[in-house]
């Protein structure tokens, strides 16, 4: 596929309803035909809560904190985000791509790792569990939607989130392990993270 037929949009930070409106409009062009390139949106959105298709009562905040929690079409449990926490939003076409959905998220996942071995924290998968794991917790989300092989919704890091809004939910369903951030193993900037990330996206969807 030539390189050319992906668009990256940094958007910087933003309000989680505002980009999810961007990703609806650009997932329906994609569903109907009328989007030919892949979209690629990278944002830190101001702190909200997430609710997936898996969430149960349980996993909900034990205390009100004044955050937005938004119910979405997308797998897994509630998660948050925030600010310090890089999100990326594939919208793209699997059969472009000639990859299954299994597939996709094992690439999802292998764009973290890549990026997370490229500035020397080792990372892994875990056994049954979707997302990228350190030995200090868990450092990648993944969570997407897909309709007739087109993607919305994706990838989230840890740059130096603010833990608490974690403490407060049972993140992905997963009581029993620790969320941790990139800065907790390194001091690099965001912004260099970003573009590592960004470079990984290329070469894994070129």
């Amino acid at each position: 596929m030539n390189i050319r037929k992906n668009r990256f949009i940094f958007l910087g930070k933003t309000l989680y309803t505002d980009c999810l409106k961007l990703q609806e409009k650009n997932f329906y062009r994609k569903l109907n035909g009328n989007l030919k390139e892949n979209i690629f949106l990278i944002t830190e959105h101001y702190p909200v809560y997430t609710i997936g298709k898996s969430t149960k009562k349980e996993h909900l905040p034990k205390f009100n904190d004044g955050i937005q929690i938004v119910n979405i079409e997308r797998g897994g449990s509630i998660t948050f985000h925030g600010e310090n926490q890089i999100v990326i939003y594939p919208i793209i076409n699997l059969k472009e791509f000639r990859i299954s959905i299994k597939k996709y998220i094992y690439l999802l996942e292998q764009v973290i790792i890549s990026s997370l071995t490229e500035i020397g924290i080792q990372s892994y998968r875990k056994k049954s569990l979707v997302g990228v794991f350190t030995e200090r917790g868990k450092i990648g989300f993944i969570g997407v939607k897909i309709s007739k092989f087109i993607t919305m919704h994706g990838l989230s890091v840890n740059y130096n989130v603010n833990k608490r809004y974690f403490d407060n939910i049972v993140p992905c369903g997963l009581g029993n392990i620790p969320i941790c951030n990139i800065t907790d193993f390194i001091n690099i900037s965001k912004n260099e993270v970003i573009n590592i990330l960004y470079k990984n996206l290329i070469k894994t969807f070129d």
